[in-house]
């Protein structure tokens, strides 16, 4: 089987704060990141992702991203997958790092991952404790 994803592209970024109930009831903040992208070419087989740190890469995390439908973009030849993965942290303030990947597990001997790393600069967004 050929190659199914070519690209990673359209990625939209949202860094929010919002409040978790831990204990008693009583509510704490939290960092809420959501990450939207196209995969440009769909297949069967793909798996996406973030890789992300939120310590300047001491430590990473792969967050899975979860398929959320087939779709077309005006002046692309081939047809999208549209992506999105969320996650969360108690440390305020923070700034998430990350990078978007996808693995095409049709090949037959191979299993290309793909990436975007916002050419080379990592993706960043930042989230505050008013």
């Amino acid at each position: 089987m050929a190659q199914t994803a070519f690209s990673i592209e359209n990625v939209t970024v949202s860094g929010t704060l919002g409040q978790t109930e831990v204990g008693e009831g009583t509510p704490e903040p939290i960092a809420l990141l959501s990450v939207q992208f196209v995969i440009v070419g769909s297949g069967p087989n793909h798996v996406a992702g973030l890789i992300l740190t939120t310590d300047s890469w001491v430590t990473s995390q792969v967050v899975p991203a979860t398929f959320q439908s087939f779709g077309t973009i005006p002046g692309v030849d081939n047809e999208i997958e549209n992506w999105e993965a969320t996650s969360n942290s108690t440390l305020l303030p923070v700034t998430f790092e990350f990078v978007i990947f996808c693995d095409d597990l049709g090949g037959i001997d191979s299993a290309p991952r793909i990436w975007n790393t916002n050419g080379g600069s990592v993706f960043q967004v930042s989230v505050t404790n008013p």
